[in-house]
């Protein structure tokens, strides 16, 4: 590997930022953009039909910075978004900023450094979590250092899904926080097609199914701004459906089976999530609940998590995949509500 100290050549990046009703946070967005100590960029601002001021605010910064091209499209959610701006950027190297999020001035900077020095297809950094404006460092997945392939396919294998003692993802799943080589990107895109949930994490696992090599940095160069009511998200029925695509895109391009041992465990982890959604929907009577978790539990997702590993499971977690075997919802979501009860009294 030949590395080089200095940046020999200054590619040109492509920064696509889709936008929806997000006037309150774009400005610190964009200025962490035009502010950056690399200047060969271009910033590709896609508005997603927002009906808030967002869109007047890019027009004063596409007026301002002739870096900036803004597209509008009717709402088609982030994945379209995405697309329509990839299909209008011009670099060889992408990047994706989240509208309501932020950045390091020097994040491209020190990513084209590390793309030149270990001559990578991937390069990607850490994050903060900004909750209530105080940074907090997130967890670093997975662990700095070059990757050649065969070490990303070790990784893969071992815990890209699901680490069984955490249960934690292996590899952040998110296409933010990466400098992607253009050619993986547009398949990337597609594979989070027709999903409102873990799009990225189906996107980062065909880039990382595809690429020869990427560097993973130490430092933490993104803030992920954790807006309020965004750490608990609100049940919604397409979830059901939207996890059943989900895995059936994760096995359709696992063709090498890296993923085999993992899936079980995360779509028990998945269903979990989902029946705590239903039994935790305030909008519905307990009765009401119920019938709904029994009319959208997902059969496919159930059977995917039978051959979950509850080895180092607790003995709590070990119950609750006892129950959802078992289709025990009515005491699975008295147990929810006990769970409740004991945190507020508890408060």
């Amino acid at each position: 590997m030949n590395k080089k100290k200095q940046l020999l050549e200054t590619p040109l990046v492509s920064v696509i930022v889709p936008i929806y009703n997000v006037e309150e946070y774009l400005s610190k967005c964009l200025d962490s953009l035009i502010q950056q100590i690399y200047k060969n960029i271009e910033i590709v601002l896609v508005d997603d039909g927002s009906q808030d001021d967002s869109i007047s605010i890019c027009k004063q910064y596409a007026a301002r910075d002739l870096r900036i091209q803004l597209i509008t499209q009717e709402n088609a959610g982030v994945t379209s978004a995405r697309m329509n701006g990839f299909l209008h950027a011009h670099g060889d190297w992408i990047m994706f900023v989240d509208a309501d999020d932020y950045v390091s001035t020097h994040i491209i900077n020190l990513m084209v450094q590390a793309q030149q020095t270990y001559q990578v297809d991937m390069v990607s950094c850490q994050y903060y979590d900004v909750i209530d404006g105080q940074e907090v460092p997130s967890l670093i997945r997975p662990n700095p250092g070059y990757y050649n392939q065969e070490k990303i396919r070790e990784l893969l294998a071992s815990n890209f899904l699901y680490d069984k003692h955490t249960e934690w993802a292996g590899v952040t799943g998110y296409l933010w926080t990466r400098l992607f080589k253009r050619c993986f990107v547009q398949a990337a895109l597609e594979a989070g097609k027709g999903l409102v949930h873990s799009e990225d994490q189906i996107g980062m696992f065909k880039v990382l199914y595809s690429i020869n090599s990427m560097y993973v940095m130490q430092a933490p160069l993104y803030y992920y701004v954790v807006r309020q009511g965004q750490a608990t998200r609100s049940y919604n029925a397409v979830y059901w459906k939207n996890f059943e695509l989900f895995f059936k895109r994760l096995q359709e391009i696992d063709q090498k089976g890296y993923l085999k041992k993992q899936i079980p465990n995360r779509a028990m982890m998945i269903l979990k999530s989902l029946i705590k959604m239903e039994f935790t929907n305030d909008k519905l009577s307990v009765f009401q609940r119920y019938r709904s978790v029994k009319k959208n539990f997902s059969n496919d997702l159930c059977l995917l998590g039978k051959d979950a590993d509850i080895s180092a499971m607790g003995r709590k977690t070990r119950l609750q995949y006892y129950l959802v075997m078992h289709r025990a919802f009515f005491v699975y979501g008295a147990f929810i509500y006990l769970n409740r009860l004991l945190k507020q009294l508890v408060k």
